[in-house]
């Protein structure tokens, strides 16, 4: 081959990684590098490619072979923040994308994605002010208006982010992230029809992204009114930072304790104090199980089986055979008066919150600690089913392991999602 031909291929996969053809990129660059041309750009256009299909063990080694042999070109240390951030290494990406700052302070990307990963962390001041920096560089960057719309959704000054929004969508209307982050600002603001509009066109335009996958799947849920309060409940404590979120458990269930025992306490009080008490104890059951149960019901649809990720449909589905279970053991308690059924029914009822949060974690580690977690406590249900229905009893040594399992699971289950 010579470098004419070479250099013809090249070009080529260049406009198929523009256009998110990585798979068909990936061949071309392959037999490109077998050629024995030596083309630090090649190596480049392979680490995009591989990060692009999702690759990013092998897009790593490409990365570092980059820094290696060119340390001082910005763009390698970029692809590595990008890696490091799929991995969750928030350090290693802000080390890698400070030094690719450094190289090339002109870079409004690099100052877009650093705004990015203060979002991931709810540090919303810091990722307001890299992506007004990345603005005063290029006033149409689109994912630094993104990161700036976030931002302030995130800080609640909310006319400012649709402001910010909407020159997104002026300066590239055919932005699918940009849809996508109009739809979730409508959805924090309970307008779940509009931001379902928003969903469809961010999927219509890259029918792979995750975030609009998402994004869809509550605006659907959110058609019910009751699901749509309860979202924007949930939406206002996601923007919450880690510590501030255990300040929240730590508040409510302390807050839940002390009303739980001035009813006890004060007879005249306990009418008020009663609903309120079980306001709240709903309220925490449906953080967990509320999803799940409206996962089960897109099952149904076949937009929602589309947007439906395999995890979301597990939990979907054990969370419904969990709820069938609890349903069906207090008929059977009404018709046979086995004290064993009701019990059976409880815990049942309480398997729900592992089964329909075990896949909630990002990471692999966090998923096989709580789908370890839930594992357990359903041998657990089922070991006391098998002693509570067939001795005719309430309760059984493992009914008390089960509730005590229960509550030690949502304590870890907090721990591990804040924790990512």
């Amino acid at each position: 081959m010579n470098q004419y031909e070479f250099s013809r291929r090249a070009a080529h996969a260049e406009v198929l990684l523009s256009q998110g053809k990585y798979d068909h990129a990936e061949m071309i660059l392959e037999g490109l590098m077998a050629t024995g041309f030596e083309e630090i750009s090649i190596v480049r256009m392979m680490a995009l490619a591989k990060i692009g299909q999702g690759n990013f063990s092998q897009a790593e080694e490409l990365c570092r072979m980059l820094v290696s042999q060119q340390p001082d070109e910005a763009y390698g240390h970029y692809l590595l923040a990008v890696v490091r951030d799929h991995y969750r290494d928030f350090a290693g990406a802000h080390l890698h994308l400070d030094e690719a700052i450094r190289l090339e302070p002109d870079n409004s990307g690099f100052f877009a994605f650093k705004a990015s990963l203060f979002l991931h962390r709810q540090e919303y001041d810091r990722a307001l002010e890299y992506a007004d920096t990345g603005l005063r560089l290029d006033a149409e960057n689109t994912q630094a208006l993104n990161a700036r719309a976030s931002a302030l959704i995130g800080l609640n000054r909310k006319d400012e982010a649709f402001r910010t929004i909407h020159k997104s969508l002026e300066t590239d209307p055919e932005n699918a992230d940009t849809h996508a982050n109009m739809g979730w600002s409508l959805l924090h603001l309970g307008k779940s029809d509009e931001a379902l509009e928003h969903f469809k066109t961010s999927l219509q335009l890259e029918p792979g992204s995750q975030f609009a996958k998402n994004g869809l799947l509550e605006a659907m849920k959110a058609k019910f009114p009751v699901y749509r309060y309860f979202l924007m409940a949930m939406l206002y404590l996601s923007k919450m930072t880690g510590r501030n979120k255990w300040a929240w458990i730590i508040g409510g269930y302390v807050t839940y304790r002390i009303l739980v025992s001035a009813a006890k306490e004060y007879s005249t009080l306990k009418p008020f104090l009663v609903p309120l008490i079980l306001l709240m104890a709903l309220f925490f059951i449906s953080s967990w199980i509320f999803s799940p149960l409206m996962n089960l019901y897109l099952l149904t649809n076949k937009y929602g089986r589309y947007s439906l990720e395999a995890g979301q449909k597990e939990s979907a589905r054990l969370v419904g055979i969990s709820l069938a279970v609890s349903l069906i053991s207090f008929i059977l308690f009404l018709i046979s008066g086995n004290s064993g059924f009701i019990s059976t029914g409880f815990v049942a009822f309480g398997l729900m919150i592992p089964l329909g949060s075990m896949n909630n974690p990002d990471t692999n580690n966090g998923l096989k600690k709580l789908r370890y977690a839930s594992a357990i406590l359903t041998v657990i249900a089922i070991i006391h089913g098998f002693l509570a229905i067939f001795g005719s009893t309430f309760d059984s040594a493992f009914f008390y392991i089960f509730i005590i399992g229960l509550i030690a699971y949502q304590w870890f289950a907090n721990y591990v999602l804040i924790n990512e």
